[in-house]
């Protein structure tokens, strides 16, 4: 399929692709700097604020395994048109939404046209770059998208310094209708169409359970484990999760090949990527957060924060693929996790409500330096030790699994901010429970990050090679 194309179709779709998974991750950071707005607007805390990322990102992660029958059935312009439709949609109930409930609605549109997209890059990437060259894909691609969450957060923070937080709607309409005419103009089909069917009852299951457990495990936070509809919400999601994967065995065409897991390396690696993920997102929440709330700096400082870290991030990955291409995953993802242990537990010490600006940017520029060496490189692994004709679904359940365990990983960090606020009571936001809070949640992340690393020195195949037979 991709054999018939010229190097400059090539190099316009790598364009297109990126551009629309440049959006998706640049609208999935953007209202970082505006959530104490949103907050005060509708009287929220920070575990219902967080709903707006989390709620996002489940989105993905129910999406996630219908998207390898997407990309089975549709061409792949038309498969990313309705991606960016879809995007558009959602923008524009978030830009109106009239209460919080509403714009978590358009928050999840918006999550559904990226859901199509994320997978669908990392699918068309892997085939068009050779296997020995997947590592550099990956690497311009987590260069890419991660100039995102780079510059979103101090061009939010300026904007919402100075109009309301709504406009950071009206900033993603304009750039969400060039890419929609760039995939018309330029988009050719790269996957093969196969004869497929879509089993209704599997979606029904994953979208049952993949909520239920999450929305029973926020609820656990707040109202604890004794609660009747926390109980019931984690008992249900976790049985309709079981359902799903036991028909998903007994399904000739799954829509989600969970059969993938059984391969010893990628199933650890989807734990890895999990752990990496988590650790990105709620560091990326956490620290906005902190600079206004605990230190009292403005959005636009909120913004700021996070930019060093970001270029970071993005810059260390283009490396990380270089890096991978020559030395494999495991070793680099010892160094990304080396990495996040000493800037969590940075982070847990020294942050105060008087810590230098820069203290702050530096140690978060270590941390996403860490994340650049873990992330993409790891799943890159995974899926190098898959054939071909398994990619797409592949791509699927790490992306599924990294989504969802993150939504879990984010939901049950920041649940530790908001126990610190609660000790507040009617008096309003005290900075130093915040800070407590904070710091808590940051030991937290600095356990996940030993787990990690202690789940890398298990990484045995390197450069992700595909064992034979």
């Amino acid at each position: 399929m991709t054999s018939t194309l010229s190097t400059l179709q090539k190099r316009l779709i790598v364009a297109v692709t990126l551009s629309a998974s440049f959006l998706s991750v640049l609208t999935q950071f953007l209202l970082l700097t505006a959530f104490p707005k949103i907050m005060e607007e509708f009287s929220i805390n920070s575990t219902q604020v967080q709903w707006l990322t989390t709620s996002f990102m489940l989105t993905i992660a129910i999406l996630i395994p219908i998207t390898a029958y997407f990309i089975d059935t549709f061409k792949t312009r038309t498969l990313m048109m309705s991606a960016l439709i879809l995007y558009i949609i959602g923008t524009i109930v978030g830009l109106f939404a009239p209460t919080f409930p509403v714009l978590i609605i358009g928050r999840i549109i918006q999550g559904m046209g990226s859901g199509i997209m994320i997978p669908l890059m990392q699918t068309v990437l892997f085939l068009l770059y050779p296997r020995e060259k997947r590592g550099f894909a990956m690497g311009l691609a987590g260069l890419v998208i991660n100039v995102a969450p780079a510059i979103g957060p101090p061009i939010s923070g300026l904007i919402v310094n100075h109009f309301e937080w709504r406009a950071l709607f009206y900033l993603t309409l304009p750039i969400a209708g060039i890419i929609l005419l760039m995939i018309f103009l330029f988009m050719h089909n790269v996957t093969e169409q196969r004869e497929t069917e879509i089993d209704i009852l599997s979606i029904i299951l994953s979208t049952v359970g993949f909520g239920g457990m999450l929305y029973g495990f926020n609820m656990m936070e707040e109202s604890g484990l004794s609660d009747v509809v926390t109980l019931t919400s984690l008992i249900i999601g976790a049985l309709a999760i079981s359902f799903f994967v036991f028909r998903q065995l007994r399904l000739t065409k799954p829509i989600l090949e969970v059969r993938v897991l059984a391969l010893p390396i990628f199933s650890l690696v989807t734990f890895i990527t999990i752990i990496g993920f988590s650790l990105l997102i709620a560091t990326e929440t956490i620290l906005p957060m902190y600079v206004q709330n605990a230190q009292q700096y403005s959005a636009y400082f909120g913004g700021l924060i996070v930019m060093p870290g970001a270029l970071t991030l993005a810059v260390m990955s283009l490396f990380a693929g270089r890096l991978f291409d020559n030395h494999g995953g495991r070793n680099i993802a010892i160094i990304g996790f080396i990495m996040l242990i000493f800037s969590t537990l940075g982070f847990h010490f020294i942050l105060d409500l008087d810590t230098p600006f820069l203290v702050t940017m530096v140690l978060f520029m270590i941390a996403m330096g860490g994340v650049a060496l873990i992330n993409m490189p790891i799943m890159t692994t995974g899926i190098n030790a898959l054939p071909d004709e398994l990619i797409p679904h592949g791509t699927s359940v790490i992306n599924t699994a990294r989504q969802f365990g993150g939504s879990l990983g984010l939901t049950f960090i920041i649940s530790f901010i908001t126990k610190a606020e609660a000790t507040s009571g009617s008096a309003g936001l005290n900075p130093v429970d915040y800070l407590a809070g904070v710091k808590t949640a940051f030991f937290v992340a600095f356990i996940f990050a030993a787990v990690g690393l202690v789940s890398a020195l298990f990484v045995r195949r390197d450069k992700g090679e595909r064992s034979e037979g």
